[in-house]
């Protein structure tokens, strides 16, 4: 029913992460609520991440029970047995029932309002809240999928029941959900590959950054030796281990000096790489190998990165996915180093971008992988502004324009503007999709 002008327009976003926690994933969520909220809409966030000292009347603190509680009741037990016979490594299930609670109440605060809800995974917990929320009270569910449930994921969990699971959760959200956000064109494309009948709820919404808290390069450490920099953790799918490897060999061929590169990983899961500690001890003792093995502030970790001649980007696993990072690294402009798959949605961002980079592909020869790495060391350290291309497709507002196009479909509100759907598509042409896959935007 299309709404009237003083209908207030309330988003209920579920984000498991959220500022001022320092991860990666709350960057997301805080840009929609920020950009909905200057277009009119009322956000209300639920998040499990702490707000101490934070006075934002927009975000309500939910605790996780499971963390802040262990073992004392019978919820969290249950979660216990799900998360390690179906659900390995998902978060935010015994959450996602109070997240919901804490939703309804804010609801009835606000009677007669256009609702929306907005969850966005990972991890499942949020998703388990918008459902919950959307199956009994009839609202308008967005379900923003960064990663993909089944794909990638399914290949961590060996038993062919997680598998099942899995599979089955990915089929609950794209039939229950009024609409389901990708943010790659490959991610874009397996949904509707998936679900052919239900390709015009897939939409595109990459992620990107903030044009007000816009980051650029800073003047390098060092004139005489070339850093290569690496923030953050390395989780399952960042193996530095090939990149490593043939810089040992390359210093060992002389085709580097050990004096004039220096690789430095800042971020938990690096005390011990998987070179093995001699390796580690051995790059250490001649002075190209620096390790922070844990998580500093976002500041000075952005300081890292705004100080270095290159910047790592490990994605060696992800067909489907892009690196938050990525539109970090970007925005700084100087030359990316990316360990990632041929023809990834990472690849095909950076080949638009105009920023300078190369690529080492799962795989190659170590031949190959050493032309390549020795090659960026020669690559010169001026940052490069990225092309008016990457500014405005990957820009926070401008995003937020088409969830909010998204939003007002749902409601049968007409969108703003001639075109209701911005977005971009970046080598569609290279995915095959069982339907005409159209994303709009410009080329």
């Amino acid at each position: 029913m299309p709404g009237t002008a003083d209908t207030e327009r309330v988003v209920l976003i579920f984000a498991y992460h959220y500022p001022p926690e320092n991860e990666i994933g709350g960057a997301r969520p805080y840009r929609f609520s920020k950009y909905l909220s200057k277009l009119g809409y009322t956000c209300r966030v639920f998040t499990a991440a702490e707000q101490p000292g934070c006075d934002d009347s927009c975000v309500e603190y939910v605790p996780d029970p499971f963390v802040t509680r262990p073992r004392h009741s019978l919820g969290w037990q249950l979660e216990r047995v799900v998360r390690k016979f179906f659900l390995p490594g998902d978060v935010g299930m015994f959450w996602s029932y109070h997240a919901s609670r804490a939703a309804r109440a804010y609801i009835r605060a606000h009677p007669g309002a256009r609702v929306t809800i907005f969850s966005t995974f990972p991890p499942l917990g949020t998703h388990l809240a918008g459902w919950q929320l959307a199956r009994s009270n009839k609202f308008a569910w967005i379900a923003d999928c960064r990663d993909p449930l089944a794909d990638e994921f399914t290949g961590q969990h060996r038993i062919p029941l997680q598998r099942r699971v899995y599979r089955w959760l990915e089929r609950v959200i794209a039939r229950g959900a009024g609409a389901v956000i990708a943010n790659t064109d490959a991610a874009l494309a397996r949904w509707q590959q998936k679900f052919p009948s239900l390709s015009s709820k897939f939409h595109l919404i990459w992620n990107g950054f903030d044009m007000e808290e816009r980051i650029g390069p800073l003047p390098v450490l060092s004139q005489d030796c070339k850093t290569l920099s690496h923030v953050g953790e390395l989780y399952h799918g960042r193996d530095i281990t090939v990149i490593l490897q043939s810089i040992e060999r390359l210093i060992t061929d002389r085709r580097l000096s050990p004096s004039r590169v220096r690789v430095r990983l800042i971020g938990p899961g690096q005390a011990n790489p998987s070179p093995g500690a001699e390796f580690v001890s051995h790059a250490k003792t001649q002075g190209w190998l620096e390790q922070v093995p844990y998580q500093i502030p976002k500041l000075e970790a952005q300081r890292v990165a705004q100080t270095s001649d290159g910047l790592l980007l490990l994605a060696s696993q992800c067909v489907l996915r892009v690196p938050a990072k990525i539109f970090e690294y970007l925005q700084i402009g100087r030359p990316i180093l990316a360990v990632i798959q041929q023809n990834s949605p990472a690849q095909r961002l950076l080949e638009r971008s105009g920023v300078p980079y190369r690529c080492v592909y799962p795989g190659s020869t170590p031949e190959a992988i050493d032309d390549t790495v020795a090659g960026f060391f020669e690559l010169p350290s001026t940052a490069v502004v990225p092309n008016a291309w990457f500014e405005e497709q990957f820009d926070a507002e401008h995003q937020t324009q088409t969830l909010d196009a998204v939003i007002r479909s749902l409601h049968n509100v007409p969108a703003r503007g001639a075109n209701p759907w911005p977005g971009i598509a970046i080598g569609a042409e290279r995915i095959a999709v069982k339907q005409n896959m159209k994303v709009g935007g410009k080329a």
